[in-house]
């Protein structure tokens, strides 16, 4: 279930970056140039996270969500982490998911939050 999902928000035809950064606090001052009813979900989402997460982003696709994100590296050297967070235009959140990757990048699995 989860690559099928995940792989149509992670696609990025159609989507538009935009934020990217590497801190938490250049990520949660990002947020006040979205639209009003996408701005609070995505800052608790940010506010979620502690100071060893290494990568935001935020991402609007063609039709309309928003796909926040944010990375974790994992304690074996070379893995991952990534929480998802989905969006709708109104503000309304659709999933949120982690994905786990090993240190070769192969995905591990796939974790509804």
């Amino acid at each position: 279930m989860g690559s099928g999902i995940s792989g149509l928000y992670n696609n990025t035809k159609g989507s538009t970056t935009l934020f990217s950064g590497t801190t938490k606090s250049s990520a949660i001052s990002s947020i006040s140039s979205l639209p009003n009813p996408i701005q609070k979900s995505a800052k608790s989402f940010f506010k979620g996270s502690s100071n060893n997460y290494n990568r935001y982003s935020i991402q609007k696709n063609s039709d309309g969500s928003y796909v926040v994100k944010m990375e974790n590296p994992g304690r074996v050297p070379g893995s991952k982490a990534i929480y998802y967070k989905i969006i709708d235009s109104e503000g309304k959140t659709i999933r949120v998911y982690k994905e786990t990757y090993d240190p070769n990048g192969k995905l591990i699995h796939t974790k509804e939050k």
